[in-house]
Parts: C-alpha cells; sequence; structure tokens
C-alpha cells in the first residue's frame, strides 16, 4: 500500500491509520523528530529506523533516543544505495517506510526513496 499525501498534518495522521504496535518502521527524513516521536507511540512495541542528513538531527535525535528505546537514528544520506544496504542489515522486514521529505533540496529525491522502498 501506498498513501502519498503533501500536507504534514495529513501525514502524520494517516501514521496512526497505517502503524501498529509491533511494527517496524523505516523513516526516511525524520529532521528533529517531530513526526518520530508520534511514529515511536504507535509502535510502541516495535523498532524505528529513523533517517536524515540534516546537521540539526544529531542533538535532537539522540536526546529521543534516551527517551525512546524504540528508535535508532542513523545520520545518512537516504538517496545513496549504501544507506539502503546498512538499514536492511538492521532489520530482517520493514512494515512500513515512512517518508517525509518535504524540505528536500534535490529533485532527484523522491525518485531515489521510491526505488530504496521497493527494495525494503
Amino acid at each position: 500500500m501506498i498513501k502519498i499525501v503533501y500536507d504534514i498534518k495529513v501525514y502524520r495522521e494517516v501514521l496512526k491509520d497505517v502503524i501498529k504496535a509491533d511494527d517496524i518502521v523505516v523513516e526516511l527524513g525524520c529532521h528533529v523528530g517531530n513526526s518520530t516521536r508520534i511514529i515511536s507511540h504507535l509502535a510502541c512495541n516495535g523498532k524505528i529506523i529513523a533517517l536524515d542528513k540534516s546537521p540539526e538531527s544529531p542533538d535532537c535525535m539522540d536526546a529521543m533516543m534516551k527517551e525512546q528505546s524504540n528508535i535508532e537514528f542513523m545520520k545518512r544520506d537516504v538517496r545513496l544505495h549504501e544507506t539502503l544496504e546498512e538499514v536492511l542489515s538492521k532489520i530482517k522486514k520493514c512494515d512500513v517506510l515512512s517518508v517525509d521529505l518535504g524540505g528536500g533540496y534535490h529533485p532527484d529525491t523522491n525518485f531515489k526513496v521510491f526505488f530504496i522502498g521497493h527494495q525494503l
């Protein structure tokens, strides 16, 4: 199933409809973790791997990982195949691929992320 929305509020509501308590969620474009926090509560018995290469991400995500044991943050470029390989080495399956690339600066990002998501 693929759901595409353009409004961040709608995106976060869709997460509530899609994510189950024991899901493994890969979140691409977590930035400072505002959606990650929602995902973490929804997948309370699951695992979240959140990725972003933004310089603002590490401090915020490190603090969030101390609060939520089901989150793992990786400072990576989600457009690189090596990132996909590293994520796949950490998980056996992916129940939900959550993508929020609203602030993306590269027009090719959506196509590369689609390719990565298809392999998960």
